[in-house]
């Protein structure tokens, strides 16, 4: 909007939109008030940091509305603008002033907490960082210290519309990111908006456990040559009810990892850095884990154990023109990763061009559950065939929370291995004989042929 003397009166009168606007000073040009979205109102101006129509144009805030009256900032403006004409740029000297934390956005705090406090001190730090992404894309550009506790409750309230959980994880993850950019010696924002702020979200535990019926129609759908989902993440999810490892711990195992593999006692050693507290913890492995990892193993190397593969033409690999293969050469690519594995049980709809993709669940008609109940499922089983709490909890690696287990360094690991050997047995109950996922034959009966002949007679009749 143009032509108006910004008055008082005109001031007051502006209503916010659905979009921001400016309405501009008809006494001195380039100076106006914009309106947000929100309804918050200030006092602008436009120019050019330069000369010639090359120079960039700049917006500055001369004051917000209520600060300054629309006289007294019209002559703040004129001042401004005669300095620009002799060369000054206020927005750039006004950026150059600011300290260091006034310009730090959100992006750049998010990215420096995932490198220097999550990644450090976090097994789970993926987590951290796919909790993040929503916040990042709502406040990119935002300056860190300006988020505020009201920009959190609506993010919260956009995120929790279609996943409650979601929204309260992204909450924690928050409030220690903003803790930790607060804290001294660092001071990247002054204040934690989330601090003071209640859990929205009531949450349930989870307690779904797989069924005989339903582990039996996991176990061996997972074979079926139509499963929509690549093999190292069928195999990877099996892995998980065949060990009771967790989701990451499986879809990350390392070949090296693997310790007395080809001997007569298997162990899976998981790092530290997959293990919460950080420390060294060793998985015995059954018979049925072995099957899976002997199936898993293409290569001798020291890379993933479950890799996904793509074809020549997928990855862009050209063999040259002499090449007398007539096969797709296939490339390994990079590990699977927790994540994949939660998207092949849920597939995905479609979105413009890209197709929907079926799930696993949906391919072989189960009720929801994740892969972590996968792991839950196999405590269960282990449970009902006689395994000891204590052993089970041992494999789960569930810390004790009191003093003694700082001392008490024993692996308990013919316990552990107990407790793979009754989890074994138990699901080859369950599962039994694989089932034939073949199409029926058909088979042709010589002795009931009808020359054509009488079949076109039969038809005219």
């Amino acid at each position: 909007m143009s032509g108006q003397t910004i008055t008082k009166s005109l001031v007051d009168g502006l209503e916010k939109q659905a979009s921001e606007y400016t309405v501009w000073d008809a006494k001195l040009p380039g100076f106006g008030v914009r309106v947000r979205p929100t309804g918050a109102k200030s006092f602008i101006i436009v120019y050019r940091a330069g000369t010639g129509r090359t120079a960039p144009v700049r917006r500055y805030t001369v004051a917000a509305v209520g600060k300054l009256a629309p006289e007294a900032a019209r002559t703040q403006a004129k001042i401004l603008l005669g300095n620009i004409a002799n060369g000054a740029d206020p927005a750039a000297e006004k950026r150059a002033n600011r300290p260091k934390r006034d310009r730090l956005t959100f992006d750049e705090l998010a990215q420096l907490y995932l490198d220097q406090y999550a990644k450090v001190r976090k097994s789970s730090w993926k987590n951290d960082e796919g909790y993040l992404k929503k916040p990042r894309a709502k406040w990119k550009r935002r300056i860190a210290s300006e988020i505020t506790d009201d920009d959190v409750a609506e993010l919260l309230e956009e995120i929790g519309a279609t996943a409650p959980v979601g929204a309260n994880r992204t909450q924690s993850i928050l409030h220690t990111l903003f803790s930790w950019a607060k804290e001294p010696g660092r001071k990247h924002v002054s204040i934690n908006p989330v601090a003071d702020m209640r859990r929205r979200y009531q949450e349930t535990a989870r307690e779904r456990v797989l069924n005989d019926e339903e582990i039996r129609t996991l176990w061996w759908g997972l074979d079926d040559p139509e499963l929509p989902a690549g093999r190292a993440v069928a195999l990877a999810l099996r892995f998980i009810l065949a060990t009771m490892v967790r989701p990451g711990q499986s879809a990350g195992l390392l070949i090296p990892e693997l310790v007395g593999f080809t001997g007569e006692d298997p162990q899976y050693h998981i790092p530290k850095h997959r293990v919460k507290k950080r420390r060294e913890v060793i998985v015995p492995l059954n018979a049925l884990a072995v099957a899976i990892i002997r199936e898993a193993i293409t290569r001798d190397d020291q890379g993933a154990l479950f890799c996904s593969w793509s074809t020549q033409a997928e990855t862009g690999i050209d063999e040259g023109a002499n090449s007398t293969r007539t096969e797709p050469q296939q490339q390994p690519l990079l590990p699977i990763t927790r994540d994949s594995l939660s998207a092949a049980l849920n597939g995905r709809p479609g979105k413009g061009k890209r197709p929907a993709r079926k799930g696993i669940r949906e391919h072989l008609g189960l009720a929801h559950f994740t892969p972590h109940d996968l792991r839950r499922t196999a405590a269960t089983i282990a449970r009902r065939g006689g395994a000891k709490r204590e052993d089970v909890k041992a494999l789960l690696d569930h810390l004790e929370g009191d003093v003694t287990a700082t001392y008490d360094k024993y692996d308990m690991l013919p316990e552990k291995r107990r407790v793979t050997e009754i989890l074994e047995a138990e699901l080859r109950k369950i599962v039994g004989v694989k089932p034939n996922f073949s199409r029926p034959e058909i088979v042709f009966d010589r002795e009931n042929v009808v020359p054509i002949e009488e079949q076109q007679i039969a038809v005219a009749s």
